[in-house]
């Protein structure tokens, strides 16, 4: 019953404060609820598997739309991506029979923290792994590989990022398709020991806003002139944000999540 699967654990950071801010707010809490309900599986197929070069001449886009849509529709029938949402989490998955669509799920967890970002000013942290996991349509949802994503995410991960395991790592650094997605990862190793129990990253690596930025600036985006300027001013006001969020809170534990970012903009 269980496969091998890339499963990503993600934590949205603040939920309890993006809970009591939509209160009363109708228009936030609409956006909210776009944006969640936009991950689902058949939704980010759609996003991971239509995706139309931005620069095509106005009078082809109709057309070439029509294309890509039924070359879409051919490559989701092979496609194994499943979601799951409880409370402030969000678990992500999809089989390991193609490599591109691993790595296209990697990309939209990017884009996903860009997303939250720059509309909200959300940040989340998470961990990715693979392994052995159940993980079935508004079904059952078990199994190691999201207990030690789940592990990761909660004993090392710490800041506002997205940790890969070392064995999740090796796979991505020997795909043919890293050379395209070089900027959205750096290094990353730590280790400690809670309850005598050791969680230990020696090879592995991480996301952030700060390199999903850099991947955003050099990938397709960069031919669509308003997504590019969208970008350049996302990571202009960078700092300025962060510092903003930083001073609304008095927690030196909150401050320092900020500061981690901070640290890679400045």
């Amino acid at each position: 019953m269980y496969e091998n699967r890339v499963t990503a654990f993600i934590d949205i950071l603040g939920f309890r404060n993006i809970i009591s801010k939509s209160i009363g707010n109708t228009d936030f809490t609409k956006k909210i609820y776009e944006v969640l309900n936009s991950m689902k599986a058949d939704s980010i197929s759609d996003e991971l598997f239509i995706d139309v070069a931005p620069n095509i001449p106005e009078e082809e886009m109709e057309d070439v739309s029509k294309i890509a849509k039924l070359f879409s529709k051919a490559v989701k029938s092979q496609s194994s991506v499943q979601v799951t949402h409880f409370s402030d989490s969000i678990v992500l998955s999809i089989g390991l029979d193609n490599d591109m669509n691993v790595m296209s799920v990697l990309e939209y967890i990017g884009r996903l923290m860009y997303r939250l970002w720059n509309e909200f000013n959300i940040l989340i942290r998470g961990a990715i792994t693979i392994g052995e996991l159940v993980h079935l349509e508004n079904g059952a949802l078990f199994g190691p590989a999201m207990v030690k994503a789940y592990d990761l995410e909660t004993n090392l991960a710490n800041y506002p990022r997205i940790i890969i395991d070392d064995y999740t790592s090796k796979c991505i650094l020997t795909s043919p398709h890293y050379k395209n997605m070089t900027n959205l990862f750096i290094d990353f190793s730590a280790a400690i020991t809670r309850n005598g129990r050791e969680y230990t990253v020696a090879k592995g690596l991480e996301i952030n806003l700060k390199t999903v930025l850099d991947h955003l600036i050099n990938s397709h985006f960069i031919f669509n002139n308003a997504k590019k300027i969208e970008v350049e001013n996302t990571i202009r006001d960078a700092i300025t944000n962060l510092e903003q969020l930083k001073s609304e809170t008095e927690k030196i534990d909150v401050q320092e999540k900020y500061n981690y970012l901070i640290n890679f903009f400045s």
